[in-house]
């Protein structure tokens, strides 16, 4: 259906009307075939998604607005096999006449004649094999195109109804079929997207999904666009659980840079995006509640016209006016560029105005006290080891910002109780 659809869009720029026309006749038929290949490759389905497409289509093919152009088309085209004509040569003239079939007489011979001092005893070589799909549209040149023209003045009755078939069909592709074709290519494209993560042992599953229920349950998921590019170099992939249980909306991400909390909102939308399209979605377990919309706040390079906060604003503004309590929210790092007292006071405000809206939302701050403001929010942390080393592992547990930096200060020797043990030898 795409190639079909592509050949439409090339014979719309032809300016030269037998030849598009006669393109048009190809079209509809290779059309017709493709509808009907379709429907006869569903004939196995077990899934009730695809049986009630089976179904569709198979009323669809029984009406005529699909059956009378394939069999127009065939008419016409029977019509134009029998237009023969004689084409004369004689130096830069070209004579086109109408063919007299009482002329039986055929030049075969001394053509063969003419050349068989050229023929060697080699065996012909064997023709190129078949392309696997017909040849796309390819347009005549303007020698070509003026023979067309006086072949159709000698044969006006078939050209005309040509012309007027096209005419009458101005909308081929039912748009319903249009969907389905995009859809179709969307899902097995998907499919073969995720074959390999699958192969490399990575869990997908279907989702529980509810538009009521506002609870997230969802085990060992991972980012997509990360796991893919790991997968493909031998790296591991962490998958993380997320709950936000009753009453709860807000996940608060914090933790030490680089530990796994933007991929965390990265996958946090994935889910919602992927469940909503009706997709496997990366993970052992999920249930999701289906979004009217996901809005998302990424950090943005300055544009020069606006400062970084004054733009942040902004942005945060747009996002409070368009979400519902339906919507799902992810944001990522906001305020940054204003010191940690302006951050605080702004983030509340924010967080008070997303508690007030009931919406889920993940939100990865460097602020650990939101995670305390609000009965509805829940903390997030990423991990390290005892030495400092990034798991990439988040954990619901209580936000403590000197973890990390403890980490660190116990790696390097440099912790209060190991200094003062130092010093007092």
């Amino acid at each position: 259906m795409a190639r079909t659809r592509r050949r439409l869009e090339l014979i719309q720029r032809m300016k030269h009307p037998p030849q598009t026309n006669r393109w048009f006749l190809d079209i509809v038929l290779e059309h017709e075939t493709t509808v009907l290949r379709l429907l006869d490759g569903l004939r196995t389905a077990t899934a009730p998604g695809l049986r009630a497409l089976r179904e569709d289509l198979a009323a669809h093919t029984a009406t005529p607005r699909f059956t009378e152009p394939g069999e127009r088309a065939r008419q016409l085209r029977d019509r134009l096999a029998q237009v023969h004509y004689d084409l004369l040569l004689r130096g830069d003239t070209i004579t086109i006449a109408a063919h007299d079939p009482a002329d039986r007489f055929d030049f075969a011979d001394q053509v063969l004649a003419a050349f068989a001092r050229f023929r060697t005893d080699r065996p012909p070589a064997e023709p190129p094999a078949p392309s696997p799909e017909p040849p796309t549209v390819m347009s005549l040149d303007t020698l070509e195109a003026g023979v067309l023209d006086l072949v159709a003045e000698l044969h006006p009755a078939v050209f005309a109804d040509l012309a007027a078939f096209r005419t009458a069909n101005p909308a081929l592709i039912d748009e319903r079929l249009t969907r389905i074709d995009r859809e179709l290519r969307f899902y097995l494209g998907y499919l073969r997207f995720i074959a390999p993560l699958r192969e490399a042992g990575l869990p997908f599953c279907r989702p529980e999904v509810s538009t009521t229920e506002k609870g997230l349950l969802a085990r060992e998921v991972f980012d997509l666009a990360l796991a893919a590019a790991l997968t493909r170099t031998g790296g591991h992939v962490v998958g993380n659980d997320i709950e936000l249980r009753d009453g709860e909306r807000i996940l608060l991400v914090s933790g030490p840079n680089q530990g796994g909390k933007t991929t965390l909102a990265r996958t946090f939308g994935q889910l919602h995006h992927l469940a909503a399209l009706g997709c496997p979605v990366p993970g052992r377990q999920a249930r999701l509640f289906l979004p009217d919309r996901i809005l998302t706040h990424y950090a943005r390079t300055e544009t020069g016209r606006t400062g970084k906060l004054e733009e942040e604003l902004l942005r945060m503004r747009r996002i409070l006016d368009q979400a519902t309590p339906d919507s799902v929210i992810v944001l990522n790092e906001i305020f940054t560029s204003t010191t940690t007292e302006d951050a605080l006071a702004l983030s509340t405000a924010v967080l008070t105005a997303l508690s007030r809206l009931d919406a889920p939302c993940l939100w990865v701050s460097f602020l650990d006290e939101l995670s305390r403001l609000d009965p509805k929010a829940v903390s997030m942390v990423s991990t390290v080891t005892d030495d400092g080393t990034r798991t990439y592992k988040l954990l619901r547990r209580a936000a403590d910002g000197h973890a990390h930096a403890h980490a660190i200060a116990e790696k390097h020797g440099l912790t209060y109780a190991r200094l003062t043990a130092r010093i007092s030898r």
